[in-house]
């Protein structure tokens, strides 16, 4: 397969990745089955597997490609190993485990198996059957039943004790409760099951569900668990005119993100310490901050398909050597997107995504759309150009790449010169005024210079450079950008 298949267009990687998810669920059966690590403290476990495996395949399919499915198999196939090794606990168990509160690998196993009966919960859910568990799933409040429009609300543990049709039956603080539907609710603290809302484009359907991130080790999640109950309902007009907006300026993008998103979860602006985040331990769901900007946010909604994308296409191998998919650490390397050293992976995740993003907005640049301010939409387009010139040669510099990786990242530099030919064939200029977009969506200019002149584009990324450049890895900018 070529490179710009490999990377832009190749959709097969997703199936690929949810059969390995599948089959990691397989091994873990079969290893817990012939080995016994907990001592029959897998028994239920072992007990709940063959529902699940029996299920009607759709079923299971809208099951097992809920981004938790990819959670929980990761995480037991690592654990299982753990159990069984004479090997230190593998480096990424650590957030984990401290999130499950033990370091021990038999008890971390335990916590984590217990953590299947949420599918089973949904298995039956959308079955209609009744099923008691022989002890109760002990989680905590608010949490997602994977592959259904249901979640849990509250805050706090809880226990859940079996399911009955369309309820489920709990103990919430010692008071038994059960939930359905349109249940009366106390205060914010108190159980309930909701419905999350689901916008619909052509024919295809993406949930807006925060609790999906609400499991152990994602601390992003913080910024999702006082939100409004009808928060994510209010989004939906707007997600409807972005997905419309990447319909008409990157119908590519749009594609996948048909076949790929299941999940988005909208959060304030302000709330958390982040605008948006993809995982890679939840592939196919990521965070939003609902700026009401539809512009802003098809670019958004760009942004984080292709962060998920290219994490399905690193499953199949790294680009750089040594470099894992987690892009949430901080690195030793200048990014001319970040405020913060970035790690090589996420320099890679950016140049990546931004090549996307920048597709958008030089339609939108070459359309003559008129729904967002022309400065804006030439700031966005020609600030990718220059941004991506430096990434790239970040990249060049300083990365080792595998011998498949190099190929995919030549792919990428011919990506930018096209890009950089595409910016001059519409005479879009670097010198033009800098612009961003305010957290109500209103459009402002990006800055001043000391002698009060707005900020052009090229300036604003020369000045992030001086102040944020502290290794002095990119002191020759000019050598590196070649704005018109």
């Amino acid at each position: 397969m070529d490179p710009q298949t490999i990377l832009w267009t190749d959709t097969d990687v997703y199936q690929r990745r949810y059969e390995k998810t599948a089959t990691a669920l397989m091994a873990v059966e079969r290893v817990l089955r012939a080995r016994r690590p907990l001592g029959g403290g897998e028994d239920e476990f072992l007990a709940l597997y063959p529902a699940l495996a029996a299920a009607d395949p759709d079923i299971f399919t809208v099951i097992w490609q809920d981004p938790f499915a990819y959670f929980w198999a990761r995480f037991a196939y690592e654990l299982v190993g753990w159990c069984l090794s004479a090997e230190p606990r593998p480096a990424g168990l650590a957030k984990y485990c401290a999130a499950l509160g033990t370091e021990d690998p038999q008890r971390a196993l335990a916590l984590h198996l217990g953590e299947f009966k949420k599918f089973i919960i949904a298995l039956e859910l959308k079955s209609g059957a009744a099923r008691r568990f022989d002890s109760p799933l002990h989680t905590t409040l608010p949490f997602s039943i994977p592959g259904t429009r249901f979640s849990v609300l509250g805050r706090g543990p809880v226990s859940v004790l079996g399911v009955d049709g369309a309820s489920l039956e709990v103990v919430h603080r010692g008071n038994p409760m059960r939930l359905g539907l349109g249940g009366a609710v106390s205060g914010a603290d108190t159980p309930r099951l909701v419905e999350r809302p689901i916008v619909r484009h052509g024919d295809f359907e993406i949930m807006l569900k925060p609790e999906t991130f609400c499991v152990p080790g994602i601390e992003a999640a913080r910024a999702l668990t006082d939100l409004a109950d009808d928060y994510q309902e209010q989004q939906v007009a707007l997600v409807q005119e972005a997905l419309a907006l990447v319909a008409r300026h990157h119908p590519a993008a749009l594609e996948h993100l048909g076949e790929m998103v299941q999940v988005i979860a909208f959060k304030p602006a302000a709330s958390g310490d982040y605008s948006n985040i993809s995982l890679s331990d939840l592939p196919g769901a990521f965070v939003l901050s609902a700026l009401r900007q539809p512009y802003w946010m098809a670019d958004a909604l760009i942004h984080e398909l292709l962060h998920n994308r290219l994490f399905f296409v690193l499953d199949n191998g790294e680009i750089i050597e040594g470099e894992g998919d987690d892009i949430s650490e901080g690195g030793e390397f200048y990014s001319p997107w970040r405020d913060d050293l970035r790690p090589l992976g996420g320099l890679l995740h950016a140049v990546y995504v931004y090549i996307g993003v920048s597709k958008f907005w030089f339609a939108v640049c070459a359309s003559g759309d008129r729904g967002v301010p022309r400065e804006y939409a030439e700031d966005q387009a020609v600030r990718a150009v220059l941004d991506l010139q430096i990434g790239i040669a970040q990249l060049r510099r300083h990365a080792t790449f595998t011998e498949a990786g190099l190929g995919l990242f030549r792919e990428l530099e011919r990506e930018v010169e096209r890009l950089a030919a595409s910016m001059r064939a519409l005479n879009l200029s670097s010198d033009a005024p800098a612009t961003i977009a305010r957290g109500d969506g209103k459009i402002i200019p990006f800055g001043f210079a000391t002698d009060g002149h707005q900020l052009s584009i090229l300036e604003s990324i020369v000045a992030h450079e001086e102040q944020f450049d502290t290794p002095r890895q990119c002191a020759d900018l000019k050598s590196i950008l070649h704005p018109s």
